[in-house]
């Protein structure tokens, strides 16, 4: 039987619209189907959609559409199982959602953005809190590293040579101990100058990890002791790049600087340690604590892990760690110089995983909270405009019901049709996180850990098609209880207006009011933390620098110890200052060891004698600069004098200090007083060096850190000097200020290295203000990021509030026209509007602030000069939400007051 044909041929001269007539055909067809899966012979089948299309011929009424309202069209309700009906369900939701498809597409926008930006929160979190390391025995990997009780100095994590050896040779919590240390080093044979990252492991590291080469061998007991043939297991990529791939590369030799290396291993292309930037790997032998000709202690630091015994916590192997550190001989003033204490030793034992995502873990916990949040409005939203609509459809939902639809069979359609709107938003969100994710590399800082682990696998596809099906259902909820909860009788009789004084005292505009005040609170939320966290990002950037960071240009001018005596170093310098100093737009150019947000900086601990004839105890930086370093970086004297070309020669070999180093151990009079000759751990005294300057304290690696005292020297060309006095490091950082953009004259700066000397590596080219931007990177990916969400979510709330007042306004007109017959202002229609908003608005901002005063305790971490209870915050986020809330009311309030009285009452 054709089902659609039979109904199409009854009511083809009736004026029942033609899209009715289709959805009866399609419900004609149901019920045909419903009979013989029932059992029934087609005659019977055929009799069922008979008297089914015998009683729409008896109301005919109920078959007509009512002008401006949306197509009755009612969908099957015959007595089939839930499961075999759910197919009919989805395409009925999907002729709606065509049929109305800047709604639909308003809906699934919304939910897909909140999708989107929780999966890939998700996937971050995942790939670098959860997601398992890639060797072997992960979870008994442990980080150790050590420090000693009262230190004020902030290393990343390490260890001494001396507690390494201790615990090394006997430890019962521990099955192995490996260490490595980076360092970089020029590759010979390349066209141009340049350095690559190798790192060297003891020959424990890579068996501890279960690391097997792809070829070749790893380092076995005896590769790191000192008189053998230097070794060298290459990564993937450098072996591609090197050897072209060829398994004759084993045997063949490599330099790295002045060193020639043999090849015995190539490990695997998805092998990383302790990064993908290195390149390579070399033995690393721990020295054991010696005692140098003047006597004293030698301290090296590395990067050490330890993989525990079976049944052995971390807290275990600290304790031992701590005990064997003590064992060892305190190395007195070298302790000092290190770790700015020679307190006990205390060693820390931290799950390998923990240790690597220790910085970020509170910043994606905190991040991924605030996308919750803000899936949550865009859910919400979508549950306002859901249930409004379902609020309008309720004629419709009666004209099913009477037609025999069971109420529990138009809750599921319902809920039926919010998630396939749900499974829309979340392919798109799918599709917008796939675009968002190629973006991480260039959003995320680059010091960013386990970035190469964040990926779109199948457990964030399950993750998101979950948040789907959630959101789908969530905002699904409300419209379901609303259809199964409809009385039939009244919504058939009525014109669909809201009676006179409904306002928020029906239960479904009160629900519809806490939905919007929902979305008030959690923007609330999320505009404290992201004006917190902007205010803290504001003072990091205005904080004084000590120095002009502006028109700075900075390089890394590497001229390696096997290639260039220290007297070849200085007439390089010499030249390179001379050509800089005379090309165009330069106004200053010096050299240094170290300058702010770089490494380099030498540390000592010597004692210092005051003026009132006390001994103290210095811990402090020291930097070697040539004279005018001070005036190029812009950086102040705040007494005395700067280094002049004359100081070089001296013999005293004067030095300067900056302002915390005479504050904290001079009394803050440094002038005419002079420091020990030598500031070397253990060495003997030479020559006292007057201070001859103090200058304004700067910021060295993180705008955060509290001043630290600092010691300046200039390279002596004294021949009596000792080497101490001459230069301290081969890589050296040049500072060129420039009367434009310091980054247009990066060309001739290598010009002028590369014809000074042609084989030195120019490297980490980088205007100062680039430096200081990229100190802040992970401050303002925070800030820029619950800014956004944030931003998203007041623009929701905003909408949202907009939508639910326009709608209120339409369905109270009868309400609103009563009012103006019987003497109602202008200014009293538009304050019941206004009215509404406020109210909702302040609602939700009441449980917003209260919220935020208990959650912004977790942004303390990322706080610097403001507190998580700024007033001030508070303040302008509540008066932006009012403001919000009442702009959102001004187009729905002047509305309600043009409404026609004598219209509304004959709607």
């Amino acid at each position: 039987m054709d089902c659609k044909a039979r109904v199409r041929g009854v009511f083809a001269a009736t004026t029942v619209d033609d899209d009715i007539v289709e959805e009866l055909g399609v419900h004609a067809e149901a019920i045909y189907a419903s009979a013989r899966a029932e059992g029934c012979d087609p005659h019977e089948a055929e009799r069922r959609v008979e008297q089914q299309i015998a009683a729409w011929i008896a109301n005919p009424a109920l078959l007509r559409r009512r002008p401006r309202r949306a197509a009755v069209v009612v969908p099957p309700g015959g007595s089939a199982s839930p499961l075999t009906s759910v197919p009919q369900d989805a395409r009925y939701a999907w002729r709606l959602i065509r049929r109305q498809p800047a709604y639909s597409a308003l809906v699934v926008a919304t939910m897909a953005l909140g999708i989107a930006a929780t999966t890939v929160l998700g996937s971050v979190a995942y790939g670098v809190l959860l997601k398992p390391l890639p060797w072997a025995d992960a979870p008994r990997l442990v980080r150790v590293y050590e420090t000693r009780q009262g230190s004020t100095r902030r290393f990343r994590p390490t260890m001494t040579n001396l507690t390494y050896r201790a615990w090394r040779d006997a430890s019962a919590t521990l099955d192995a101990l490996g260490a490595w240390s980076g360092q970089r080093v020029a590759l010979a044979g390349q066209v141009q100058a340049s350095r690559i990252l190798i790192t060297q492991v003891t020959p424990t590291l890579f068996p501890m990890l279960q690391a097997v080469p792809a070829l070749g061998r790893g380092f076995i007991a005896g590769d790191d002791e000192p008189g053998r043939a230097p070794v060298t297991v290459l990564s993937y990529g450098l072996w591609q790049q090197q050897f072209g791939g060829r398994t004759e590369a084993i045997g063949q030799t490599i330099r790295f600087d002045t060193t020639v290396y043999t090849v015995i291993g190539v490990m695997p292309a998805s092998f990383a340690f302790p990064d993908r930037e290195t390149r390579a790997w070399v033995p690393f032998f721990i020295e054991p604590v010696t005692t140098p000709g003047r006597g004293g202690f030698s301290i090296s630091l590395f990067q050490a892990i330890g993989r525990l015994r079976p049944g052995m916590t971390p807290s275990q192997a600290a304790a031992e760690g701590t005990a064997r550190g003590r064992s060892v001989p305190d190395p007195g003033v070298v302790s000092m110089a290190v770790f700015g204490s020679n307190g006990p030793v205390e060693v820390t034992a931290m799950p390998l995983l923990d240790a690597l995502t220790a910085d970020v873990k509170p910043a994606i916990l905190v991040l991924f909270a605030a996308v919750v949040l803000l899936l949550g409005t865009a859910v919400a939203n979508a549950a306002s405009l859901q249930l409004a609509r379902a609020t309008a459809r309720r004629r419709e939902m009666a004209i099913r019901a009477a037609l025999g639809a069971a109420r529990a069979r138009l809750a599921r359609q319902t809920l039926v049709e919010n998630l396939l709107l749900g499974l829309l938003g979340g392919a798109a969100g799918l599709l917008l996180a796939a675009i968002l994710h190629r973006a991480l590399p260039a959003l995320l800082p680059a010091s960013f850990p386990r970035l190469d682990d964040v990926a779109l696998g199948w457990r964030i596809g399950v993750f998101a098609a979950g948040l789907s099906i959630a959101a789908g259902l969530g905002c699904g909820v409300l419209p379901a209880l609303h259809v199964a909860r409809a009385d039939v009788v009244p919504a058939l009789t009525e014109d669909a207006l809201a009676p006179a004084g409904g306002g928020l005292r029906t239960r479904t505009a009160r629900v519809r009011g806490a939905i919007m005040a929902a979305q008030v609170a959690i923007a609330c939320v999320l505009l404290v933390g992201a004006s917190l966290l902007a205010r803290s990002l504001l003072r990091l950037m205005n904080t004084d620098l000590g120095y002009d960071a502006s028109n700075l240009l900075t390089a890394r001018l590497v001229l390696a110890d096997g290639e260039y005596a220290p007297e070849r170093r200085l007439e390089i310098l010499d030249t390179v200052m001379q050509r800089v100093s005379a090309a165009p737009g330069v106004v200053r150019a010096a050299y240094s060891n170290a300058v702010p947000f770089t490494s380099g900086e030498a540390l000592s601990s010597f004692p210092v004698t005051r003026r009132d004839g006390s001994s103290v105890q210095v811990q402090t930086g020291v930097r070697q600069v040539s004279p005018g370093y001070f005036a190029a970086m812009g950086q102040r004297v705040t007494q005395g004098r700067e280094f002049a070309a004359a100081d070089a020669s001296a013999a005293d070999a004067p030095v300067m200090v900056n302002r915390e180093f005479a504050r904290k151990y001079l009394d803050g009079r440094a002038l005419g007083w002079s420091l020990p000759g030598q500031a070397k751990p253990g060495a003997a005294a030479g020559t006292p060096r007057p201070i001859i300057g103090v200058v304004e304290d700067t910021v060295r690696h993180d705008v955060t850190d509290t001043p630290q005292p600092e010691i300046y020297t200039t390279p002596s060309r004294n021949p009596a000097a000792g080497a101490a006095q001459r230069i301290l490091a081969s890589d050296l950082n040049l500072i060129v200020r420039t009367s434009g953009d310091p980054s247009a004259f990066t060309p001739s700066l290598r010009a002028v290295v590369q014809a000074a000397a042609p084989a030195a590596p120019l490297e980490s080219v980088m205007a100062m203000r680039d430096r200081v931007a990229d100190s802040l990177s992970q401050p303002r990916l925070y800030a820029v990021l619950l800014g956004t969400f944030a931003a998203f979510a007041l623009a929701v709330a905003g909408i949202g509030l907009f939508g639910v007042l326009s709608y209120t306004v339409a369905l109270r007109s009868r309400e609103i026209g009563v009012r103006s017959a019987l003497g109602a202002q202008v200014r009293d229609i538009v304050g019941l509007v206004v009215g509404q908003s406020m109210a909702i608005a302040g609602a939700g901002l009441t449980i917003g602030l209260v919220a935020s005063f208990w959650l912004t305790g977790a942004l303390q971490k990322f706080l610097f000069g403001v507190t998580p209870h700024d007033a001030a915050s508070f303040i302008a986020v509540a008066a932006l939400l009012l403001l919000v809330a009442a702009v959102a009311s001004i187009v729905p309030a002047r509305r309600a007051a043009r409404v026609d009285p004598v219209r509304a009452l004959r709607g």
